[in-house]
């Protein structure tokens, strides 16, 4: 385990962070590696930050998600290696285990890859039993996870992430160091930004349960579930989505259970928003299938907000006894859960001191001087 290196004391690392600014349909990755770079940067670390070109025409990349990708594996394969060899910096970062096309043989000795998560392989495994990989998108993938795996070292963002890398990949254990990545934004409990929020986006004075994300392993359909069971109970709830657009399909299932007028989609929000939009909900709803870290649970927490969520992927190390938990598709055990917070201050009140002291376990800075560990270990042995 990686000891952390304090503030001030790393002035003398050059670093390369790698990653893909470009990339907007992945927020969580860009705020990642913004975070960590600004962190350590107040470390006092030279670093020098790089994203690939654009190779395939605008048009083309605005038809399809596909030709997204095609471009950015493009860049990474036609320049890699010739802005690595341009850089006056000691180790390499890629900061996104999905941009491991950056790995050069000739810096494999400096090379540290973050993974955040393997939900692709483990979709092709089986072990989650809905959602479909697309076969260019797995392929690109074991590509991308071939390469990390000849890295100097790995870092990933939860234990969980770690043991599945060692399922799928046969990474050992011994070459994967845990660093919790730091909360992104400015979440607190305030009372008064989220009644800024609720008149901002007109979300009315009633219970707001609260759901971000939109892929297939956010569980949608279960939590539209657990409205209806709420709704049933008695309680004037309404869901407020966050996230790209709920699907056609979502949209009529919801219809289907009697729901559809109960939600509130508020699509991608900005940033400076988001903070806001937590301490505007009653509770978060999180039932995920799988989860490589869980971001929404932790800033949930921060911001005052009490969370239920499923045990699934990294979510039990996450949340602790700070959370009210169950299966991911367990619907009315969560909708028991989500019931009893909305209805009952003493277990509101619990779960609120539980997570704001949960939270503090997430700083970046505290992240930057664990990285500055790493990278300072795989210096001394490429050394």
């Amino acid at each position: 385990m990686m000891s952390s290196v304090p503030a001030g004391q790393a002035s003398d690392l050059r670093v390369a962070l790698f990653h893909d600014n470009r990339d907007e349909r992945q927020p969580s990755m860009r705020l990642y590696a913004k975070r960590l770079g600004d962190a350590l940067l107040r470390r006092g670390v030279s670093l020098r930050r790089l994203s690939p070109p654009a190779i395939v025409p605008t048009e083309w990349r605005a038809r399809s998600a596909t030709w997204i990708k095609v471009d950015g594996c493009i860049g990474r394969f036609t320049v890699q290696e010739r802005l690595v060899d341009r850089l006056n910096c000691e180790v390499v970062h890629v900061v996104d285990h999905g941009q491991g096309f950056w790995m050069s043989d000739r810096e494999r000795a400096r090379t540290v890859v973050t993974c955040h998560d393997v939900i692709l392989l483990a979709v092709a495994a089986g072990r989650i039993g809905v959602g479909r990989v697309s076969p260019l998108a797995l392929q690109l993938f074991r590509i991308s996870s071939e390469l990390m795996k000849r890295s100097a070292a790995v870092v990933t963002v939860s234990d969980q992430t770690k043991r599945d890398l060692t399922d799928y990949l046969q990474i050992p254990p011994a070459r994967i160091t845990v660093v919790s990545p730091g909360l992104n934004h400015g979440f607190s409990p305030d009372p008064g930004r989220g009644a800024a929020v609720r008149a901002k986006f007109r979300l009315g004075d009633g219970l707001l349960v609260l759901q971000v994300g939109h892929r297939f392993y956010k569980n949608i359909p279960t939590v539209l579930r657990v409205i209806q069971s709420l709704s049933r109970q008695g309680l004037d709830v309404r869901l407020v989505h966050v996230g790209s657009p709920l699907s056609a399909a979502h949209r009529a299932h919801a219809q289907r259970l009697g729901v559809a007028d109960r939600i509130i989609d508020l699509g991608i929000v900005a940033d400076a928003d988001m903070p806001g939009v937590f301490n505007a909900a009653d509770v978060l709803l999180f039932p995920s299938l799988y989860e490589g870290f869980g971001w929404p649970a932790i800033e949930a927490m921060a911001s005052g907000t009490p969370v239920v969520c499923s045990r699934a992927g990294a979510l039990n190390e996450l949340v602790g006894d700070a959370a009210l938990t169950a299966d991911a598709e367990d619907g009315d055990a969560l909708a028991w859960h989500a019931g009893t917070v909305l209805t009952d201050a003493r277990v509101r009140d619990v779960l609120v001191a539980r997570g704001l002291v949960n939270a503090t376990r997430f700083d970046w800075d505290r992240t930057a001087g664990q990285m500055v560990g790493v990278y300072r270990d795989v210096l001394q042995r490429a050394a």
